[in-house]
């Protein structure tokens, strides 16, 4: 088992069409599929910097991908990023390789200037109870963004960990000001 990035530039076909397979089978959605529908705005739009892949010889089998950009809070300017779409096929869960997958993720995030790492994820699945012992917390209101149809939009269960700016973090924790993933399209 070998755990490499690949910045997007560098991610081949190949890559692409397994990362489908890993996204269909963890998450039950691919969406790439839900980007076609122009319809319905989606937050499925925010572009990665890269991806850290989890490879069982030349297959992958679990993605972290790796976020950053600027935004504001309450007036200051600051780096957002962290991971989004961790996924590991379910005949690789149990051995470490999610967590292996998250710290390479935020330690390239602290080496990148992300301030705060920030993610969505549902209350009713386990997995925030491993983000909480990361060191994650939830935030009390809702994470807004732009979708697909530039409008803004808003997800809940949004949990955030302080990177290079812990005061902010948590400042964002114990304020009520709104939290917005940027100007640009897409949340994680």
């Amino acid at each position: 088992m070998e755990i490499a990035y690949v910045p997007k530039n560098k991610v081949t076909e190949p890559h692409q069409e397994m990362l489908r397979i890993v996204e269909k089978t963890c998450f039950g959605i691919s969406s790439a599929k839900i980007m076609e529908n122009k319809e319905e705005g989606h937050p499925f739009g925010a572009v990665e910097l890269g991806a850290f892949l989890l490879f069982d010889d030349k297959r992958i089998v679990g993605n972290a991908f790796l976020y950053k950009r600027l935004t504001e809070y309450d007036g200051q300017n600051y780096y957002i990023g962290g991971l989004g779409g961790l996924a590991v096929m379910p005949e690789y869960r149990g051995k470490g390789y999610a967590r292996q997958l998250t710290e390479r993720t935020l330690n390239m995030s602290y080496d990148i200037g992300v301030d705060v790492a920030c993610l969505f994820t549902s209350r009713e699945e386990t997995i925030y109870k491993f983000y909480e012992r990361l060191g994650y917390s939830f935030l009390d209101r809702r994470g807004y963004y732009i979708d697909s149809l530039h409008k803004e939009a808003f997800v809940d269960n949004v949990m955030i960990l302080g990177i290079n700016n812990k005061e902010l973090a948590e400042r964002i924790l114990v304020t009520n000001h709104k939290f917005h993933y940027g100007k640009e399209e897409g949340c994680w």
